[in-house]
């Protein structure tokens, strides 16, 4: 039969070489369908990237999707602290574990003009995802966290994103984008 390649990240028969995000029982989630509409933020106003993730924690307690805000900043803050989470080409994938989270949880947003945020290449930051999960989601989040790398990495395939006038729009363009 056809050769098995070894799963980027193995965590049982939870993850298949096609889908290497696939999540917990088995499902494939993907990017498209764990970021929520309500939870992208088309053209924020916002200073930089202090500012941003301060707005991400609020957005995320007023949804019910975390409890606490100021643990939020603080976690994104730390992981920062380490190295920066703009990787290039546009893109910053600010993430952190939130211990009790229980679940991956995601939230997007836009910069057209260009986000100040430090960046591996040096290149103004245009797209931000933000993952957050616990220890019970690590395989879901570096998996997440992987594909959008790749995702990145392909030439301007983000790109459409950018101009998305709103958060039904952004997560139907990730969902074409992730299927192409």
């Amino acid at each position: 039969g056809p050769r098995r390649l070894r799963p980027l990240f193995p965590c049982g028969d939870q993850a298949t070489n096609d889908r290497p995000w696939a999540v917990r029982n088995g499902d494939a989630v993907r990017l498209s369908e764990t970021l929520k509409p309500g939870l992208v933020l088309i053209r924020p106003e916002v200073k930089g990237r202090e500012d941003l993730f301060r707005l991400f924690a609020s957005t995320l307690v007023e949804a019910g999707a975390v409890s606490q805000a100021d643990e939020v900043v603080a976690r994104l803050r730390e992981r920062e602290a380490i190295l920066s989470t703009g990787i290039g080409r546009g893109v910053a994938v600010p993430h952190a574990q939130v211990p009790g989270l229980g679940r991956l949880v995601m939230s997007a947003s836009t910069h057209p003009c260009g986000l100040d945020y430090p960046a591996l290449d040096h290149q103004p930051v245009r797209l931000v995802f933000c993952l957050l999960g616990d220890a019970t989601t690590a395989a879901d989040h570096l998996a997440g966290l992987a594909r959008l790398a790749r995702l990145a990495r392909r030439d301007n395939a983000l790109e459409p994103l950018v101009t998305c006038t709103g958060g039904e729009d952004f997560v139907r363009t990730l969902e074409r984008i992730e299927d192409s």
